[in-house]
C-alpha cells in the first residue's frame, strides 16, 4: 500500500508540473495581454471637419491609454457623393508611422466605421502623445470629410487643419490590450507553487509512513484503493440501468444533447441567432454543460437516501456514494463531447490549440458539481421536500445562465447575477477556448478553480459533520 500512495503522490506532482508547462504554451497570448479597460471608445459625432482635398493637413493629436494598439477607428462622410482620388491616414508617434492606410475614396462607405490594423500589434504605447493625420490627392468635391464632436473632447486632444487650432474632436477609436504584469513571474509563482504542493505531499506520506497518522488527503487515497471494486461497480450499475431495455443504448449520450439543442436552437434562433458567433456551437456546448450539472445532482440527490439498506449493513465511506454518481455522469460528460466537436466542426469551427484549455473548465464543472452533490445528498437524508425544491430551483438556475441566450443582452443592473453565477464562468471560459479560439485571460482560470474548491469544501464539510446521523433517518 505504501508503495501505490507513493506512486499516487509522485504522479500527483507529475501532472502539476505537466500542466503548469502546458498551460504556457497553449495560453498564448492571453496569458500575457487581457482588453484594455482604459481604451477609447467613439465618440458620438455632432459635426464634420472641412471637406479634406488636396494640399489640406488635418492632425488630431490625443494620449493614448492602450498598452498595446491592435486597431484604430474614424468615419467619414462624402456627403454622399461618388468619390474620386485617395485619402491617406497616417497614425503617427512623433515623425514615426505606426498605421499608414490609403483609401479609394470611390469605395469608401458613406458614415461607415474604417478600421486601420496595423501589420502586427503595436507595443508600449500607453501614455504616448501620438497624432492621426488626414491628407487627400482629392479635388474638392470630390473628396471627404471626418466626422468629428465637439462635445465629447478627450483631456490634452489638439485638432488642427493646416496648422491652425479647431474646436472639437475628431471621432476615432483605439482597440487592444494591456500587459498582465503578473507574466513575468509565472516561472516563479508556478514554481513556487510546486514546491508548495511536494512539500504537503512529502510532509502526508511521512507522517503516514513513519508515525501512522493519515490527513484527510491520505485517508481519501486509501479510500479509493480499498473500495475501488465497490465504486466500479456502482458506476457500472448507474451507467448500464440507465440505458437498460432502450434500443438505442449508449447512443442516447449522442442523441440528447443534440435533440435537446435542436429544439432550443428552433424557438431562440430567430432572436438570438444573428447577434451571437457560431451559435449552433454556442448553444449546444451550453446544454451540454448545464445537462452535466443537472444530471449530476438529481443523481448525488437520492445517493444516500437510495442506498439506504447498503450503508445501514455494512460500513462504508458515504462519500462514494455521491462519488461514483459523479463520476458515472462525467463519463456521459465525455461522451456528450463527441457530438459537440463534430458539430463545431461541420459547422466550420477551426480548433485551435486553445481547445484543449476547455478541459480545465470542464474539470472545475465537475468538481464543482461534486461539491454541489455532497451538499444536496446530506441535505436529503434530512430533508426530503428538498427534492421537490431543487427541481424548481435547477430551472431558475438554467434561466439564470446564458446557455441560449448572450449575456450581452442583460441589463446592466442585472449583470451582477451572472457574474456570480459559476455556470456562466465555466460555459463562457469554455466557448472562447471552443468557439473563439483563445484562451480566457488568467484570472478566469483563477476564479473557476475558486468556484470549485469553496463548493468541493462547502460539501464536504457539511457532509462529514452529517453523516454519523444519517443513519437514524435512514
Amino acid at each position: 500500500m505504501e508503495k501505490k500512495l507513493k506512486k499516487v503522490l509522485s504522479v500527483i506532482l507529475f501532472l502539476y508540473a505537466v500542466l503548469a508547462v502546458a498551460f504556457y504554451f497553449l495560453a498564448g497570448e492571453q496569458l500575457k495581454y487581457k482588453e484594455s479597460i482604459e481604451k477609447i471608445t467613439m465618440s458620438e459625432a455632432d459635426a464634420v471637419t472641412d471637406e479634406i482635398v488636396k494640399g489640406m493637413d488635418v492632425t488630431q493629436e490625443f494620449v493614448n491609454t492602450v498598452d498595446r494598439i491592435e486597431s484604430v477607428s474614424l468615419v467619414f462622410t462624402k456627403f454622399y457623393r461618388e468619390g474620386k482620388g485617395n485619402l491617406i491616414v497616417d497614425l503617427l508617434d512623433g515623425e514615426r508611422v505606426l498605421i499608414r492606410q490609403i483609401l479609394d475614396l470611390e469605395k469608401l462607405a458613406e458614415q461607415g466605421s474604417v478600421e486601420l490594423t496595423p501589420e502586427k500589434p503595436i507595443d508600449d504605447m500607453k501614455g504616448r502623445r501620438l497624432t492621426f493625420r488626414l491628407y487627400s490627392n482629392a479635388e474638392a468635391n470630390q473628396s471627404a470629410a471626418a466626422m468629428m464632436s465637439k462635445e465629447n473632447v478627450l483631456p490634452d486632444s489638439r485638432l488642427s487643419i493646416n496648422g491652425e487650432p479647431r474646436e472639437g474632436m475628431l471621432c476615432f477609436s483605439v482597440d487592444g490590450t494591456e500587459l498582465i504584469h503578473a507574466n513575468r513571474y509565472y516561472w516563479f509563482i508556478t514554481g513556487g507553487t510546486g514546491l508548495l504542493l511536494a512539500a504537503v505531499l512529502f510532509h502526508s506520506y511521512n507522517n503516514y509512513v513513519k508515525k501512522n497518522r493519515a490527513n484527510y488527503l491520505i485517508r481519501s487515497i486509501l479510500a479509493v484503493f480499498q473500495y475501488s471494486f465497490l465504486i466500479s461497480q456502482l458506476v457500472s450499475r448507474d451507467f448500464k440501468s440507465k440505458y437498460k431495455r432502450s434500443v438505442l443504448g449508449i447512443f442516447w449520450s449522442f442523441l440528447n444533447p443534440l435533440l435537446t439543442m435542436t429544439v432550443q436552437f428552433l424557438v431562440f434562433s430567430t432572436f438570438f441567432n444573428a447577434n451571437t458567433k457560431n451559435y449552433p456551437v454556442y448553444l449546444l456546448s451550453g446544454v451540454v454543460c448545464f445537462n452535466f450539472f443537472k444530471e449530476t445532482t438529481d443523481m448525488c440527490l437520492s445517493s444516500i437516501s437510495g442506498n439506504a439498506s447498503l450503508i445501514n449493513k455494512v460500513y462504508i465511506p458515504k462519500y462514494i456514494f455521491p462519488l461514483a454518481k459523479t463520476m458515472s455522469s462525467s463519463i456521459n460528460l465525455g461522451i456528450s463531447l463527441v457530438p459537440l466537436l463534430l458539430v463545431s466542426l461541420l459547422l466550420g469551427v477551426t480548433l485551435h490549440k486553445s481547445v484543449l484549455l476547455m478541459f480545465y473548465f470542464l474539470a472545475c464543472l465537475v468538481v464543482f458539481s461534486l461539491g454541489f452533490g455532497l451538499l444536496l445528498s446530506a441535505f436529503m437524508v434530512f430533508f426530503r421536500d428538498i427534492q421537490f425544491l431543487w427541481g424548481v430551483f435547477i430551472q431558475i438556475w438554467q434561466y439564470a445562465t446564458p446557455i441560449f441566450y448572450p449575456a450581452e443582452i442583460v441589463p446592466e443592473k442585472y449583470r451582477f447575477i451572472i457574474r456570480f453565477n459559476p455556470l456562466y464562468h465555466f460555459i463562457g471560459n469554455l466557448r472562447k477556448c471552443l468557439i473563439n479560439g483563445i484562451s480566457p485571460e488568467p484570472m478566469a482560470y483563477i476564479y473557476c478553480l475558486i468556484f470549485a474548491v469553496v463548493s468541493l469544501l462547502a460539501g464536504l464539510f457539511v457532509f462529514k459533520k452529517t453523516q454519523d446521523k444519517f443513519t437514524l433517518y435512514l
